[in-house]
């Protein structure tokens, strides 16, 4: 059994035969004979998880049959931007802030300049990738609706944090819809949800939808969060199933050429 405690690609197991070398001594050398199932384990260390190894698989533990030379190497990755996403309450229907009372309890505590607002262009930025295109909006434990373009935000902390003993992460809150009044485009003056009231898990049927091009229709509660998205097929009509909890909820259909918002409530 093969075993590791490091934090990343540190599991390296490396089968020695390859074609047209004499079996015994080859093995003998390795300690492994032709053929020999082994079992590798991939253990992390906390705060980390295992993802996979480096050929696709992602069995853990995994047998293997050794039958010809190979180089297997384990991956992990942060487990922290799994168990914490940057707590944020939506306060008064105007306001997104930070929960800094959540944060310290996991051991974050950020000063008011480490918490940045984006809004997000086109597809919202990979959490660890650098040079993205998402919009710094302001820094501050609080983000006003009030005046704000129509469209997504999020808010984010760059740690590490000297008084924190969790790991060093990103950590980001879930993201937000703003929504505008209005259509961009008569495209949208024939589009109609069915019903716009309805019960829990009631299937809902969008018409009129667009049939240039596909649409990205989204589900967000009132405060913004996103609870649903697919992408339609570029016919006049589209279904989906009602929220399971009861309340008001914001359908937005999205294209090049149109940007609407409908509202429904399930009762």
């Amino acid at each position: 059994m093969f075993t590791t405690l490091s934090k990343r690609l540190t599991i390296l197991f490396l089968a020695l035969l390859s074609a047209g070398l004499v079996c015994a001594e080859e093995w003998m050398k390795s300690g492994l004979h032709c053929g020999q199932i082994v079992v590798l384990t991939a253990i992390p260390e906390p705060d980390y998880r295992f993802s996979g190894w480096s050929d696709g698989n992602t069995d853990n533990p995994r047998r293997v049959e050794v039958t010809k030379a190979m180089e297997l190497q384990a991956l992990f990755v942060s487990a922290c931007e799994a168990q914490y996403i940057l707590p944020v309450d939506f306060l008064f229907s105007q306001m997104y802030v930070l929960n800094r009372n959540r944060l310290k309890e996991i051991g974050y505590t950020p000063q008011a300049v480490e918490v940045r607002w984006y809004r997000v262009v086109g597809e919202i930025d990979n959490v660890t990738s650098s040079g993205g295109d998402d919009v710094l909006v302001t820094t501050g434990y609080y983000l006003s609706r009030d005046g704000l373009p129509g469209g997504q935000y999020y808010a984010q902390c760059n740690f590490p944090n000297p008084e924190s003993e969790r790991c060093d992460i990103v950590l980001r809150s879930q993201v937000y819809y703003v929504s505008l009044t209005g259509l961009t485009d008569a495209e949208g003056a024939s589009l109609r949800l069915i019903p716009t009231v309805s019960d829990k898990g009631q299937l809902l049927t969008l018409t009129g939808m667009p049939v240039t091009e596909p649409a990205t229709v989204s589900v967000f509660d009132m405060s913004g969060r996103l609870l649903w998205r697919a992408v339609s097929d570029a016919t006049e009509t589209m279904s989906f199933a009602a929220q399971a909890a009861a309340g008001c909820y914001l359908v937005h259909v999205k294209t090049s050429r149109l940007d609407q918002t409908l509202l429904y409530i399930v009762r």
